[in-house]
């Protein structure tokens, strides 16, 4: 579509929007800019590697200076090894206080689950600060617009 001789500028951030709500399998109104991909929208490891390929396909952003600061902002996909050494002392501790007061198997679990649920709880309130630095759909709007996502200046890593 032309407009007295010059191409219109696409609606980025419709598209980013879309492509976004896509991704997530969200309705179109639920992706606001304000949105943090990660807290709000739950997109991380895979989920964001996915996202951010169909950002470059789509509109060629140079996500070079994203990629070295991946860990700054997300977290890897799956099971990691310290979950690990969460899960297992629970489960055990969880059985040994089923297997002491008689309880069934179902009993176990609930307890396992209770100790596991009180130290995330824990962690949360009492453990070391989240050091996220979140991503916003206008980050990625802004990014997309630019042309590259930005550098991380001195005074972001300083205060991060």
């Amino acid at each position: 579509m032309r407009e007295h001789g010059f191409m219109a500028k696409p609606n980025v951030d419709a598209e980013v929007i879309g492509l976004l709500a896509d991704e997530r399998g969200l309705p179109r109104e639920k992706v606001q800019p304000s949105a943090r991909l990660l807290h709000d929208l739950g997109m991380d490891g895979d989920d964001a590697v996915d996202f951010f390929n169909s950002v470059h396909e789509r509109f060629g952003t140079d996500l070079t200076n994203l990629y070295e600061d991946w860990s700054n902002h997300f977290g890897p996909e799956g099971f990691s090894c310290w979950n690990g050494l969460i899960i297992l002392p629970a489960a055990l501790v969880g059985g040994l206080i089923a297997g002491a007061a008689d309880l069934s198997a179902f009993s176990g679990v609930v307890v396992t689950i209770t100790l596991l649920g009180a130290w995330v709880w824990a962690i949360r309130r009492w453990g070391p600060p989240d050091k996220i630095v979140p991503v916003t759909v206008s980050d990625v709007i802004a990014a997309v617009e630019n042309g590259a996502w930005p550098r991380r200046s001195d005074d972001q890593s300083s205060s991060s």
